[in-house]
């Protein structure tokens, strides 16, 4: 199944390539509701909107809709990881100026825990929405994840995932190459994590289809080329184990998200010269089965998020510089 939050936070079910109204089947589903009551009572509630999909008629048309950013809740927890695909690690470390630790670039998982950032959820724009950064921002990166939902306690206290989506990490890396000083400390702030439009996600979240042991692809192109092609299967943690070491510390549960990390392809990899993003770049990331051909029909597509780089002029005043 595929759910959808357009025109104003209503809920939607994808049936081909039209969008049936989830309050139809579900009242609570009213525009801006949570999704966590869904996912709490899912076992509940999935039948009635699985209903949907069997109709005929009614819905809009796809392509009529303005989509928007998929989560759960407005105030969703999301916890991203850094250092995960150990290829874009390793790729990456040599080319910065900051000073990142041996225990974090090794590839061995005694050598330090999973680790890295809290997103904030004001920061996260939908499909076609255009990702701005900061006036003066030089080094502005793409790093395509796969963003998971939990679902909450099920059977023997485990967490199990309700949902998956596409997401864009758009990072500033100029303070990596000593260009500004954004945050102080690598991650302190994570404010080149977490500037307005920052974060993308979308267009689909995709329920009740588990990732298997072939894992789930992520594809990112910029302007129709290939950047990256990675698998979930390369993570240095999996999810669980992210889930796990989380919950040492806090609980988790329904509604709340685990973002991957990124797979090898972006431009910090090419150093100071990599292929970063530039004024009017289209970004497209897709996470599909990771044995879907090309072209074929895959139910497990989150379907593709584009998003348009609008870099900003800086002012004559100042930069960013601290």
């Amino acid at each position: 199944m595929k759910l959808v939050r357009y025109n104003g936070g209503r809920t939607g079910v994808l049936v081909a390539e039209t969008v049936h109204d989830a309050e139809a089947a579900v009242p609570e589903l009213h525009p801006g509701a949570s999704w966590v009551p869904l996912i709490e009572r899912w076992d509940q509630v999935a039948p009635a909107l699985r209903a949907l999909e069997t109709r005929g008629e009614g819905g809009e048309a796809l392509d009529s809709v303005t989509l928007e950013a998929p989560l759960p809740d407005p105030g969703s927890r999301i916890f991203a990881m850094g250092g995960n695909f150990p290829m874009h690690t390793a790729q990456t470390v040599g080319k910065l100026e900051i000073k990142i630790a041996d225990s974090v670039t090794s590839g061995a998982k005694n050598e330090t825990p999973p680790w890295g950032f809290y997103v904030i959820p004001g920061t996260i724009v939908g499909p076609e929405h255009e990702v701005t950064p900061p006036a003066a921002t030089q080094k502005l990166d793409y790093e395509a994840e796969v963003g998971v939902v939990l679902a909450g306690e099920r059977g023997g206290g485990s967490v199990e995932l309700w949902g998956y989506t596409a997401w864009n990490d758009f990072s500033i890396r100029d303070a990596a190459f000593g260009l500004s000083k954004v945050d102080h400390g690598p991650l302190t702030w994570s404010l080149q994590k977490n500037f307005s439009t920052a974060n993308a996600c979308g267009p689909l979240m995709v329920v009740d289809e588990p990732i298997g042991a072939e894992g789930l692809r992520i594809l990112c192109h910029v302007n129709g080329e290939l950047r990256q092609d990675g698998n979930t299967t390369a993570m240095k943690y999996d999810f669980d184990e992210i889930v796990a070491h989380i919950e040492e510390y806090m609980p988790l549960g329904a509604g709340d998200m685990i973002l991957s990390g990124t797979p090898a392809g972006t431009g910090m990899e090419g150093g100071p010269a990599g292929p970063f993003l530039g004024d009017g770049d289209l970004c497209e990331v897709e996470v599909t089965a990771a044995t879907a051909g090309p072209g074929e029909s895959d139910p497990r597509s989150s379907g593709v998020l584009r998003n348009r780089v609008a870099l900003k002029v800086a002012s004559a005043a100042g930069n960013n510089a601290l």
